[in-house]
């Protein structure tokens, strides 16, 4: 009886190990047909500069929010070494320094999803999404292995950022862009490092 009992045991353990395994498998494929293909991303760390429009600055937590010329709402706070927030009115203009890291994925002109990705980035009317998270589509116009840099320009028109890798991870990354790939991201905004009055 006990002989019977650990056979019985063995065979229904196998049995509930192969059926774990038939119930795990096509749900693995099922995930591996639907999900994105990976791809690689690089941050670089850059400095912004804009003329943007104050909702609010509050002295006592020294944070700002304004509003960039696309739209954008940000709320951040202000370096040590700022001075005369006071003298900067809710409403008004003013000119923003702000550091920021700009994370890129690349995005083969001929992968998946880059027909879409190419539309949304000429459309006259960017997406409110995307100007909310940060969200970026631009074009690679320069790949400059010998000085480690990167240039991308917004297929609406606007001016060429570069951007310099500065680490051994990013610089093998430049190697996986070419000129014409289009790349997508997210920008986060993390300080501000001067702010002024617009004259």
């Amino acid at each position: 009886m006990t002989i019977r009992s650990i056979k019985w045991t063995a065979s229904f353990s196998t049995f509930a190990a192969v059926l774990a395994v038939g119930i795990g498998l096509p749900e693995r494929q099922a995930t591996a047909q639907i999900q994105a293909v990976p791809r690689e991303g690089v941050s670089f760390n850059d400095t912004v500069t804009a003329r943007v429009t104050v909702e609010t600055i509050d002295p006592d937590t020294r944070t700002v929010a304004f509003t960039l010329p696309t739209g954008r709402l940000l709320l951040l706070p202000v370096a040590a070494g700022v001075p005369n927030l006071a003298a900067i009115d809710d409403g008004s203009l003013a000119n923003v320094t702000y550091t920021e890291v700009v994370t890129m994925l690349n995005l083969r002109q001929k992968g998946p999803g880059s027909r879409e990705a190419r539309q949304d980035q000429m459309s006259p009317k960017p997406n409110q999404l995307d100007i909310e998270t940060g969200r970026f589509t631009l074009t690679v116009v320069a790949v400059d292995l010998a000085n480690n840099t990167v240039s991308v320009i917004d297929g609406r028109g606007g001016a060429v950022r570069t951007y310099s890798a500065t680490s051994i991870a990013k610089q093998d990354m430049l190697k996986k862009i070419k000129v014409g790939d289009v790349v997508i991201g997210m920008t986060t905004p993390l300080m501000i490092t001067a702010i002024a009055a617009a004259r």
